[in-house]
């Protein structure tokens, strides 16, 4: 193409100068042509710019220089102008030649390096490994315009990462795993070609798969036949993206170790506070229960009912004494396991009065004040908002003066509704407010009052779920624990046949 559009010029040049110059403007004429030639040299390279340089010469002494029409020369000063114009013309292309390919390979090592540092960057803000893996995916098919990227790892190969379309999201088909497996154990990038494009000789790539490094067992996958940026050595880019890619995965499997031995030293921890915290909480009703049963059975002793009536009231309230323990350890570890919420619209003065229901034997001897207006809708977890809301009244009752009312009202502002349980009891020290939500952490003031330490956990991990937060104030007029949940719409009322 360079030479055509130079030889062109050079023709469109030389049939409007030649009628209007003479050999008196030779000087003039010369430059022109050298121009020409430069700027063919700047653009396409050294060898159009010695054709050009060439081609002008011969331009100049046919159309030029007397005799005209002819190849010979009649003056020697006119030998010695063609001579130098040639030799400028010849070194001007070969000077602008070699500054033109340091500027292509300048733009290619700057896109190189612009690719290579937008993938590492995709890999460090990557918040998880897979999200890594999807951005650097993208990099690397912006990057060569393919149809989409993937990288297949693992036995068999799966998608470890890719971007969002459908095909590179898509595990391996058998061919695509045969060839895999063949760049993973020749070390070479391979390229899967369409069997009728490649029968007809148009032999269009289908897909490349490029083995990643460092003993990872993987590929990177790109879809659809690849264009590198201008300059840029498409092989040795790839293999540097591999080199990121096998990183990514390096990383990946590094954060599930991590998060492996991160689990073991959190239940290490759990088994070691579950022990120190619960033991006197497990022993104490079962010494009670024992020692009830051992005086009913104990046969030299003459009971009379009311002795006995009262070790069956104390083996019935140890017995739920440890049932209660028991099943908050059980929801506890049923929530720290990942539970899977079912969220829907809930009415909240409906679940505000069930916990109203569940609660009447530890608020019998008080009122329980419910300001929740029937319209207020949340979307929340019913089985966990209400045992969350009962736990709260409960626990509101254990710590509250006897007899004082408990107040459980909500509201809704800027976009949220918020769920409050109120007491007047003489208030949490100041100094247990930022622990109070902690596994079996009991405040200064707890008194006789048995426990885990594990209701208000619970509730924090209840609500969490819940996809709401829980926050508490407290002061020597009483405490006040507000839920703050997502607003939902009413349920439409069921259609009458």
């Amino acid at each position: 193409m360079g030479l055509l559009l130079a030889a062109g010029a050079l023709t469109v040049m030389t049939a409007t100068l030649a009628p209007l110059l003479d050999e008196r403007q030779i000087t003039n004429v010369a430059l022109l042509y050298l121009l020409a030639t430069l700027a063919a040299a700047a653009v396409w390279g050294y060898r159009v710019g010695m054709f050009t340089a060439v081609a002008a010469d011969i331009f100049v002494n046919f159309f030029f220089i007397p005799p005209l029409h002819r190849l010979t020369v009649a003056r020697p000063e006119n030998l010695i102008t063609l001579v130098l114009f040639l030799a400028v013309a010849g070194v001007g292309a070969l000077m602008l030649s070699r500054f033109r390919d340091q500027v292509v390979r300048a733009n290619s090592r700057d896109a190189e390096t612009t690719i290579l540092l937008n993938a590492s960057r995709e890999l460090v803000r990557g918040s998880t490994p897979r999200i890594a893996t999807d951005r650097l995916c993208e990099v690397v098919g912006r990057a060569f315009h393919a149809r989409g990227c993937a990288i297949l790892s693992g036995e068999p190969l799966t998608v470890a990462g890719s971007t969002v379309d459908s095909p590179s999201v898509a595990p391996p088909t058998r061919e695509e795993s045969a060839v895999a497996l063949q760049a993973m154990s020749s070390g070479e990038i391979v390229r899967l070609r369409e069997t009728a494009a490649a029968s007809s000789g148009q032999a269009m790539v289908r897909a490349t798969f490029v083995p990643l490094p460092g003993g990872v067992r993987g590929v990177l996958r790109l879809l659809g036949p690849l264009e590198a940026p201008r300059g840029v050595d498409s092989d040795r880019l790839l293999g540097a993206l591999a080199d990121e890619a096998s990183l990514a995965l390096v990383r990946a499997s590094l954060a599930r170790e991590a998060g492996r031995a991160e689990a073991l030293t959190r239940a290490e921890e759990f088994k070691s506070v579950l022990l120190s915290s619960v033991s006197h909480d497990l022993r104490s009703p079962l010494t009670a229960i024992k020692a009830s049963v051992t005086s009913i059975r104990d046969s030299s002793v003459q009971w009379s009912q009311e002795d006995i009536d009262a070790f069956l009231e104390t083996i019935e309230s140890q017995t739920d004494r440890l049932s209660r323990t028991v099943s908050n350890l059980l929801e506890m570890s049923r929530l720290e396991s990942g539970v899977t919420a079912h969220l829907e619209p809930i009415n909240l003065a409906h679940v505000v009065e069930e916990a109203k229901l569940a609660t009447l034997a530890v608020t019998s001897d008080r009122v329980l004040q419910l300001g929740v207006p029937e319209s207020q809708w949340v979307r929340a977890d019913y089985g966990l908002l209400l045992q969350a809301i009962i736990n709260l009244v409960e626990n509101a009752a254990k710590y509250s003066s006897p007899g004082r009312p408990i107040a459980v009202d909500s509201e809704s502002r800027r976009w949220r509704v918020f769920l409050r349980i109120r007491d007047d009891g003489p208030g949490i020290p100041e100094s247990d407010l930022p622990h109070i939500f902690e596994k079996f952490y009991r405040g200064s003031r707890v008194g006789a009052v048995k426990g885990t330490g594990l209701g208000l956990a619970l509730v924090k991990a209840m609500v969490e779920t819940c996809g709401g937060t829980i926050t508490v104030e407290s002061s020597k007029a009483g405490t006040v624990f507000e839920i703050s949940l997502a607003p939902a719409a009413a349920l439409p009322p069921p259609s009458q046949s």
